[in-house]
């Protein structure tokens, strides 16, 4: 018997989460308060469609389904329920939706058929982490593909 201890590499994940299949990807870097990921920074920018690209690569083997793209916000004005009202309706849901439109763009500039693929805006409504956790909540900031039959 042998034991070895290793860091196996995981870019992107396919995983199940009940009946539907999920990718979420949170290393996509976006500027901030924008939609943008490709003019910001050019070593984040490079890593960003590097991704992407390999991302291209894993939804072309799952053309028999249909691809949801969903961008997640991070609450600031976690603590203020009024001001998060606003935040939400106003800021997270409309900044939430054009980063996955600008994702869904790059991905058919990569050649995945448009038809597959719609675009949503979470805003900050599904959080992976409490807004409150201020070392852990960039992690809700994110974009999820769900697969779709």
């Amino acid at each position: 018997r042998t034991i070895k201890e290793m860091v196996v590499p995981v870019d992107i994940l396919v995983f199940r989460d009940g009946d539907r299949l999920k990718i979420r990807i949170s290393s996509i870097q976006f500027a901030p308060n924008s939609a943008d990921f490709l003019n910001f920074d050019e070593e984040k920018a490079e890593r960003n469609l590097k991704t992407l690209s390999r991302l291209a690569v894993i939804l072309e083997k799952y053309s028999a389904y249909q691809i949801r793209i969903e961008g997640h916000a991070v609450s600031v004005y976690w603590d203020n329920p009024e001001r998060a009202k606003v935040e939400e309706q106003e800021e997270l849901q409309p900044l939430s939706l054009a980063r996955a439109e600008e994702v869904k763009s790059v991905l058919m500039d990569l050649g995945i058929l448009g038809r597959r693929m719609t675009a949503a805006g979470m805003g900050g409504t599904q959080p992976v982490v409490p807004h409150g956790d201020l070392e852990n909540r960039w992690k809700s900031r994110r974009v999820e593909f769900i697969l779709i039959r």
